[in-house]
Parts: structure tokens; C-alpha cells; sequence
């Protein structure tokens, strides 16, 4: 009887003192950040290939997030590498950062960064893969969560409008 008691005290004192989110037992958690319209974090990074990846407030970027072991990110790969091929040429910079070990291919339109201490991940707080960022001019204008072949379309819309300048206020 007063564990009921305790439980159906502390249950009072959070309906009572907690948010209104709280309160009706809707609790819904925001993005997490950073998210459209933020402030893209930049970075410097080694490459799997022996180079230097840059990311700048200057440029249109797209950055993924995967894992190997993630069989969405592997689903991904060849939508991404397509988009990769077509843009790469128009000056968008393509990144992969896998949370894991990386795939030894050399044959690919994207650079392969590995997050072996996580500290990328953490800057954008990475809680699940795959995770796509969309950055223009240092400002992120679109951010996938997952993968569905309605994220190609997508992005490839984002890519046009940034090339073509219309994201730019």
C-alpha cells in the first residue's frame, strides 16, 4: 500500500510540475541538433584515400553518415553514389563518414571519411544511421533521417535550387 501511495505521489508531482509536453503524456523531443537552418559545423578531416576533407562556411556539401554493418546505409550507397557522380562535377563536395570500419573501394565519385574516435559524429550529433546533410554556404538546408528512394529525389531537388542559388537570402 505505500509504494501505491509513493508512486501515485511522484505521478501527481510530475503531471503538476512538468511541462505541459509532460503533463499530457505527449512528450515529444525535439530534432537533434544541429538541423535546417542551423549553422553547419565545420571540420577538417583525413580521407580513407590519403587526402584532406574540408568542410567551410563556402560551398554546397552533402554529408552522410553510415555504418557498414547498417543495412540501410548499405542500401544507400548506390543511390548516393549516383547523385555523387552527377554533382561532383558542378562543385558539390560528397562525403561518407562511417561510424565504423570504411569499404576499401577507390572507385568512388565521394569521399570516404572513418569516425574512428567519434568525434565527428558527435559534432553533429549522429544518433542513428543513416543521417544525410544537405550544406550550403556553411548553413544546412536539409537533413534525412533513414533511406527511401524518395531521398534521392530529394536531395538531387536541394542540390538544384543551392546550385542555381535559390537558397541564398
Amino acid at each position: 500500500m505505500a509504494v501505491l501511495l509513493v508512486v501515485a505521489l511522484a505521478a501527481a508531482l510530475y503531471r503538476t510540475f512538468g511541462s505541459a509536453e509532460t503533463g499530457t503524456g505527449t512528450l515529444t523531443l525535439p530534432e537533434p541538433a544541429p538541423t535546417e537552418g542551423e549553422q553547419a559545423p565545420a571540420f577538417t578531416a583525413h580521407s580513407e584515400e590519403g587526402g584532406t576533407f574540408r568542410l567551410t562556411d563556402e560551398g554546397v556539401y552533402v554529408l552522410t553518415f553510415w555504418s557498414t554493418l547498417n543495412r540501410g546505409s548499405m542500401e544507400a550507397r548506390p543511390a548516393f553514389e549516383a547523385v555523387a557522380r552527377r554533382y561532383s562535377g558542378e562543385g558539390v563536395r560528397f562525403a561518407a563518414v562511417y561510424v565504423n570500419s570504411a569499404p576499401d573501394d577507390r572507385s568512388i565519385a565521394y569521399t570516404v571519411l572513418q569516425d574512428r574516435t567519434g568525434r565527428l559524429t558527435s559534432l553533429y550529433n549522429v544518433k542513428r544511421v543513416p543521417r544525410l546533410f544537405v550544406i550550403e554556404d556553411g548553413t544546412i538546408r536539409l537533413v534525412q533521417n533513414g533511406y527511401y528512394e524518395g531521398n534521392r529525389r530529394q536531395l538531387e531537388q536541394v542540390l538544384e535550387e543551392a546550385l542555381r542559388g535559390e537558397n541564398r537570402g
